[in-house]
């Protein structure tokens, strides 16, 4: 029985916890979100993976996130943000102004376009050093390939 009452308790505590989280946190929010979209070399219209979008409020409050498969959502304060997407480099960013009222939801879309700059692999910094190693792996594969018996 105490079993029982013990199950009972704990499930009405976990309960109690969710409902005042849940609360605390729904008054007042509002959500924006959209999706991210890059013109490929074909002029093809895609879903951008793993940009950046960033929202600054009036008040200079700062929220940034990720996309995934093109798409973002971000739970803000109402008010006027000013949202932009970017993937650096490679892509001009682009901004729009969106408005939100408390609980409400706005939908702000982004068409990033090449910037022209070619993406480096490496930072120039580190390109010299790569080609030492590279040209030292080489060295020691040459020197430790089979030499070929001579039958005399």
């Amino acid at each position: 029985m105490s079993r029982l009452v013990a199950t009972v308790l704990v499930f009405l505590t976990l309960s109690a916890f969710a409902v005042m989280i849940v609360e605390s946190h729904a008054v007042g929010l509002a959500t924006i979100r959209g999706t991210v979209y890059w013109y490929d070399q074909y002029g093809n219209l895609r879903a951008m993976s793993w940009a950046q979008v960033t929202a600054v409020g009036e008040d200079g409050t700062t929220t940034v996130s990720s996309t995934t498969e093109g798409n973002y959502v971000m739970w803000v304060a109402p008010g006027t943000y000013n949202v932009t997407a970017s993937s650096d480099p490679g892509y001009i960013p682009d901004a729009h102004e969106v408005v939100v009222s408390p609980g409400g939801v706005a939908t702000a879309d982004f068409y990033l376009k090449p910037s022209g700059n070619p993406v480096p692999e490496y930072p120039p910094a580190l390109q010299p050093v790569m080609l030492v190693v590279a040209a030292l792996v080489a060295v020691v594969m040459i020197r430790r390939r089979p030499r070929e018996l001579s039958t005399a």
